[in-house]
Formats: structure tokens, C-alpha cells, sequence
């Protein structure tokens, strides 16, 4: 048994075990902080709706009506809430996609049909740029040994957003600057709490640089230093969190 095929039946294994009830008590611990991927990049600003204009001329725009929240509503998406006073005076009452992991934008296009006052642009998917999706190189499974192709089925833009690195230690999906930032993603990593998080396209810019030189980092490594990487690192933090098939995108 070679060291890819090792690790495939340890995520294997793990994701029988949540069969029979463990993904039960890793559902509940899905929303605590220490499950949170990269915790080192702490999301600033809001995610907007898709279509949204710049950031200021959304706030002058924007009369915090609610009709996009509920269109949302009325589509069964719910993903969009209106900013509380934790958001202060300049947000306050704002639309906002309030939880990627569980009510992520599906990119049904309906709100800015409905924006009365053009704080929403009627622009086709590809155009939206709400935010960027990051993955967790520690906590993919697609890095650590397994084949997990969930976040790129999801994606509305698919190919178009996701490039591959397939190698012995899995198929490593990486996220381009395609992607628009729905968060698809994010719901339908099986991994307890995801293994990606959006940020806003403001927020990438200044951390992208850091990003990717961590991917390169990584893509360079030796197969040693990649060994004691996945199984001194990754793979106990991996099983710590466990796998929700629940959460698979089939």
C-alpha cells in the first residue's frame, strides 16, 4: 500500500464513522470558533449580495429597504440578512450574506432584478464580485491523500474557477481569481466547519501575496517535509474535526 492509498483509507474510515452518529456531534460544533479555517485570516468587512456596487457608493445607495432579503426569503435561499448596530452607523440596516457555511448566496440572480434604488447592478454570475473563496491547504482533504471534489461541483462557474494540482497527496484544488465569492463552497466542504472561507475582494488584496506564497510554499516542499507536514499536523487536526457526508455535493 503506497502512502496516497494510506491516507485515502484513513479519511475513508473516518467518513464510515460519521455513519453511524459521529457527524451528529460534529454538526453541533460546527459554528464554534475553533473550527473556523484559516485562523490566522480574521474576515473584515461584509459580504454584500451579488451585483453589489463599491463599497461607498453601496452605502449612499443602498436605503436598507429589505426588499432583497425578501426576495431571498421568497426564493428559499435566506441568505441575506440586514446588518445589526454591531455593524455601526455607516452599515446599519445594510444587506448583508450573513453564513456561508449554512446559507450561502445560490447566485439565483433575483435580487438585483428587485433593488429599487441600483445599490444591486443586474450583471450576469460572472461578473459578480461579492468575495474571494480561500481554502485551508492544512485542512482540504484534496491535500492530505484524499479525492474530495465537493467545493468544485458546487461552484456555479465550476472549471472556470478551479485549477488542479493532482499529485500523490491528492488532488489539490486551488481557487483563482474567477471565483465571485457566493460561498457555495464553504457550505458543501465536508469537513466539520469547512476548509474555506470568503473573504471580501478588498481583504484579498492585501493578504493575496501572503496566500499565494504560502500555496508556493507548499508546491515546493520535499516529500519529506510534506510527510511531517500531513501526518504531523494535518491529519490529526483533519480527524479532530471529522467528515459530514451529509455536507458532500453529489
Amino acid at each position: 500500500m503506497n502512502r496516497r492509498e494510506f491516507l485515502q483509507r484513513s479519511l475513508i474510515t473516518l467518513s464510515s464513522l460519521s455513519l453511524f452518529g459521529c457527524n451528529l456531534d460534529v454538526a453541533k460544533r460546527d459554528t464554534e470558533q475553533h473550527l473556523q479555517p484559516l485562523p490566522n485570516i480574521i474576515p473584515t468587512g461584509y459580504i454584500r449580495p451579488p451585483g453589489a456596487v463599491e463599497d461607498r457608493p453601496f452605502r449612499a445607495k443602498c436605503t436598507g429597504c429589505g426588499v432583497c432579503i425578501n426576495v431571498c426569503h421568497i426564493m428559499k435561499y435566506d441568505a441575506i440578512a440586514a446588518t445589526g448596530f454591531s455593524g455601526g452607523p455607516l452599515n446599519f440596516g445594510l444587506p448583508y450574506i450573513k453564513d456561508m457555511r449554512d446559507y450561502p448566496c445560490a447566485l439565483c440572480m433575483e435580487c438585483p432584478k428587485h433593488c429599487p434604488t441600483g445599490a444591486l447592478m443586474n450583471v450576469e454570475k460572472d461578473k459578480v464580485s461579492m468575495g474571494m473563496a480561500l481554502i485551508d491547504f492544512g485542512l482540504c482533504f484534496g491535500y492530505n491523500g484524499d479525492v474530495c471534489l465537493s467545493c468544485s461541483k458546487a461552484c456555479p462557474l465550476g472549471a472556470k474557477v478551479f485549477d488542479f494540482y493532482n499529485g500523490e497527496w491528492g488532488n489539490q484544488p486551488y481557487i483563482n481569481e474567477a471565483c465571485v465569492g457566493c460561498g457555495l463552497c464553504v457550505k458543501y466542504c465536508p469537513l466539520g466547519g469547512s476548509a474555506i472561507k470568503v473573504v471580501t475582494k478588498g481583504q484579498y488584496k492585501t493578504i493575496k501575496e501572503a496566500y499565494i506564497g504560502e500555496f508556493r510554499r507548499l508546491m515546493a516542499m520535499s516529500q519529506e517535509e510534506r510527510y511531517n507536514v500531513v501526518y504531523g499536523t494535518n491529519l490529526p487536526n483533519i480527524m479532530s474535526r471529522g467528515r459530514i457526508v451529509e455536507r458532500e455535493y453529489r
